[in-house]
């Protein structure tokens, strides 16, 4: 009981910090629970799916984001523009779901169509505006903790988490965007749009982050911002404080113990970076962000098609026969 009352509580604290103060609920939670919730969900990935998909395909993945964390890093240090670094970036996760469309097929034949209907969705994105189609996975990758749970999940406890999940990651943030909720906090004087924890400029410096360029200048933008960073809000909650519980832990107690520390060490230090160069900071926090983004999504994928304890290879033979259960 207290565990849900906790529960609520950080929900609606979140939600009203996001709508009556975005720009500083956005650069502190990032700076504060950025790195950790990266780390934590990259740990929980390598985890729970390492075993399923076989050497083979974690190579050929691995290649992709390896050459996506390359064209970050020529980002940041302004080598290449920053719209053929998207461009190619993006050409990078078509190719990351195009590794797993075999799989699916296998598994079920309207899988493999949905594998591909992604893959030509990312293609017209890249085509018609590389930018935007980045900032909108950027915003949809705050709902996988969903797919964690579903994937983990089974009988009346993932209903009752899957609810929960339409209420937290689609209901709330309906809500903020509609306005109602700044206009409620604006007429107690509780709104401070510019108000930050440390330097960072104002307010549209970072709405590009989660709003359209074509959108940053109407009135919708500012709950729009608020929303996404509610979102982001929720997505670090779940993973820093759900999936760590979830983890199977085959190694010793001693990587089990300096795993946490580790996490802890390096996301103090970038606290400090962040407090003191934010802009910058955030540029090269996204490397590794990219990399944790971007492979879940052929790991959720793979999640529909390949049942937990099962293992594949690259050329679709098992350890054990994919089932169609």
């Amino acid at each position: 009981m207290m565990s849900i009352f906790a529960a609520v509580a950080l929900v609606l604290t979140s939600a009203i910090l996001s709508v009556a103060f975005p720009l500083a609920t956005y650069t502190f939670t990032l700076a504060a629970f950025g790195l950790t919730h990266v780390l934590t969900e990259l740990h929980y990935v390598d985890n729970r799916f390492r075993q399923r998909l076989g050497n083979n395909l974690c190579w050929r993945m691995s290649q992709l984001l390896i050459l996506i964390i390359g064209l970050r890093s020529l980002q940041v240090l302004s080598l290449i523009p920053t719209w053929l670094s998207i461009t190619l970036e993006l050409s990078c996760v078509v190719g990351l779901v195009i590794l797993v469309i075999p799989v699916l097929a296998k598994k079920d034949w309207r899988l493999g169509i949905f594998g591909t209907m992604l893959c030509l969705t990312l293609t017209v994105g890249i085509f018609s505006s590389a930018t935007l189609t980045l900032l909108i996975f950027a915003i949809l990758h705050n709902i996988t903790p969903v797919g964690f749970i579903a994937e983990k999940l089974r009988g009346k406890p993932r209903n009752n988490a899957l609810f929960s999940c339409v209420v937290v990651f689609l209901l709330i943030p309906l809500l903020i965007i509609s306005g109602i909720p700044n206009q409620v906090l604006s007429y107690l004087g509780l709104v401070g749009l510019e108000a930050s924890l440390f330097p960072v400029g104002g307010l549209e410096n970072h709405l590009g982050i989660f709003v359209p360029p074509q959108l940053q200048d109407e009135a919708i933008a500012i709950s729009l911002f608020s929303a996404a960073v509610f979102l982001q809000t929720m997505h670090y909650a779940v993973v820093i404080g759900v999936l760590p519980k979830w983890e199977k832990h085959h190694k010793s107690q001693n990587e089990h113990y300096v795993f946490p520390w580790l996490v802890g060490f390096l996301s103090v230090i970038l606290f400090v970076s962040f407090t003191r160069e934010f802009i910058h900071t955030r540029a090269v926090y996204g490397i590794i962000a990219a990399v944790h983004a971007w492979v879940e999504i052929p790991i959720l994928l793979l999640a529909l098609a390949i049942p937990e304890n099962s293992q594949i290879s690259f050329q679709g033979i098992s350890s054990q026969k994919l089932s169609n259960k």
